[in-house]
């Protein structure tokens, strides 16, 4: 079997193609598999398969340098940032299961338990001291909870998410659209490295990567594939913070809106948000009865290792049962996952599933998605 080290190697090198866009990676990787498979391929092979250029081979070609691979690895950690593939047991398994997810991120700080339960809060740049109490209120109280926050660093909402999960003691993770060997906005270094310090930094690109529009959308998929839902504390007509909403929509995530006066531009995303469905926030109960995180599971979390289920053999269960049921957490998890975490085939998966929803531990969701009960 191939080693850690070398799959993490192919990994690092699919995640660092420059000159290809991720829309082509991502071809690439539903036809072949497996970064390895793709780098051992000669042109005619991968031509035969999908419709791709000249130039485009010609970049894979010339991408292809172990060595530097590994250098470059080494380089990763003299700056504190560490690389985890989709298939590495540390990426996030919330990540893995949002639809085009990261075929591996970079991270700075200590990647945390996203299964905890972590809230993403992001709104206006240009926010009103209206938002920025809105803010301080709602995350003191998820806080308190021992919810953690996730948002951008981006300036206004994002910055008083951010600061307020800091100032209380609480978990906080941002989300950049740019390499973690920068800051952007650069108006946010000391916010940056104090959040390096005490939770974790995140992006899917590589170092020396400059933020451009067109990453922010990107990097907004994360920030709600991330959280248990999306709260949306003031945006306007044409908000980044709408993208980040219809995304978590797209993932099955709650899509929470706080009410805006009816005069301020600041309020009018977060309004129509409503119209159309989003829940509407005026406590921190409105969240916690939507996303049905209760204070005993928290409990039972926090006495965990970093882990958001069991593990540990449940009397009555065969040990295949009970391998399988310690790879289910309280997020869906699809059956794939489940096929490459226990090395079962589906057929062997879906009679053991079958079994564990029948004895009432399972519940099956829409997508082939399980989830415990």
């Amino acid at each position: 079997m191939e080693g850690l080290l070398e799959s993490t190697i192919y990994w690092f090198w699919i995640s660092n193609l420059k000159g290809l866009k991720k829309s082509r990676i991502q071809q690439l990787l539903k036809h072949f598999k497996t970064p390895k498979n793709i780098w051992k391929l000669g042109k005619n092979e991968i031509k035969s398969v999908i419709n791709i250029s000249e130039e485009e081979l010609n970049i894979l070609e010339r991408s292809k340098n172990y060595e530097g691979l590994i250098e470059a690895l080494f380089d990763l950690k003299e700056k504190n940032i560490f690389f985890y593939s989709i298939q590495d047991e540390a990426y996030p398994v919330m990540l893995r299961n949002i639809p085009n997810p990261p075929p591996g991120i970079y991270v700075k700080g200590q990647l945390p338990a996203f299964e905890k339960g972590y809230i993403a809060i992001v709104g206006s740049r240009n926010c009103t001291e209206y938002g920025k109490n809105v803010v301080r209120e709602l995350g003191r109280e998820l806080v308190k909870r021992g919810i953690g926050i996730i948002s951008g660093l981006a300036y206004g909402i994002d910055s008083e998410a951010h600061k307020v999960a800091l100032e209380f003691g609480g978990n906080t993770v941002a989300v950049l659209a740019n390499g973690l060997d920068n800051c952007y906005p650069p108006g946010n270094i000391n916010l940056m490295k104090s959040i390096e310090v005490t939770g974790a930094l995140i992006s899917e690109y590589p170092p020396t990567t400059k933020a451009i529009p067109s990453f922010f959308p990107a990097r907004n998929r994360i920030i709600s594939g991330l959280s248990k839902g999306v709260l949306i504390v003031e945006a306007g007509e044409k908000s980044g913070a709408l993208i980040t909403a219809d995304l978590a929509l797209e993932q099955g995530k709650e899509v929470f809106a706080v009410p805006g006066s009816i005069f301020s531009s600041t309020s009018t995303g977060t309004n129509k948000l409503i119209q159309q469905g989003a829940k509407l926030v005026t406590k921190v109960e409105d969240i916690l009865e939507e996303i049905k995180l209760n204070m005993d599971i928290y409990n039972k979390y926090n006495n965990k290792e970093d882990k958001p289920y069991k593990n540990e053999s449940i009397s009555g269960l065969a040990l295949e049962e009970n391998i399988v049921y310690d790879c289910i957490s309280f997020e869906a998890t699809s059956m794939e996952y489940l096929s490459v975490k226990t090395k079962y085939n589906i057929d062997k998966l879906q009679a053991i599933l079958t079994l564990l929803e029948i004895k009432g531990l399972i519940k099956q969701l829409p997508g082939k998605k399980f989830i415990r009960i």
